[in-house]
């Protein structure tokens, strides 16, 4: 007898943990650019906003954000998706086995895979592993009091 497994229903952990990857991008994006002072933030941001990429869309078109960088700043972009990377990698605990010149695209490509495969979790959020189990995941803002669901 064959079993059909569906597809249709979306896996509740998963959904959880894309999700949280996606927080924790634009959270590391935007903890870069705060090293850097508020009139960098302040015109990375608007001309991001400018080209149809608002700060919160940063992770979901992380490859256009770069594009973008480039033409706007040249090399200097590097510099802010490198130091990303570099946050986003120990947020979740991985080993920064990558340079600067090396391709940053597959190495993003390679931890969101390792992510929902492996269940990570970054260090900003609060595990519960009942709500885990479920899919829900309490995230920490940079701000005190403050949390995402």
């Amino acid at each position: 007898m064959a079993y059909f497994v569906s597809h249709r229903r979306a896996n509740p952990l998963r959904t959880a943990l894309v999700t949280t990857f996606h927080d924790t991008v634009n959270f590391c994006f935007d903890s870069v650019l705060e090293t850097m002072g508020t009139s960098v933030r302040d015109v990375v941001h608007g001309r991001l906003t400018n080209r149809g990429i608002p700060p919160s869309d940063i992770s979901t078109r992380f490859d256009d954000m770069v594009e973008i960088l480039y033409e706007s700043f040249g090399g200097a972009a590097r510099v802010i998706v490198y130091k990303t990377m570099v946050e986003l990698y120990q947020q979740y605990s991985k080993n920064v086995d990558f340079t600067y010149q090396d391709s940053l695209k597959d190495h993003m490509a390679l931890l969101r895979e390792r992510v929902v495969t492996d269940h990570l979790v970054p260090k900003r959020v609060q595990r519960d592993d009942s709500s885990l189990s479920s899919g829900l995941l309490l995230i920490q803002s940079s701000k005190p009091g403050y949390r995402y669901h």
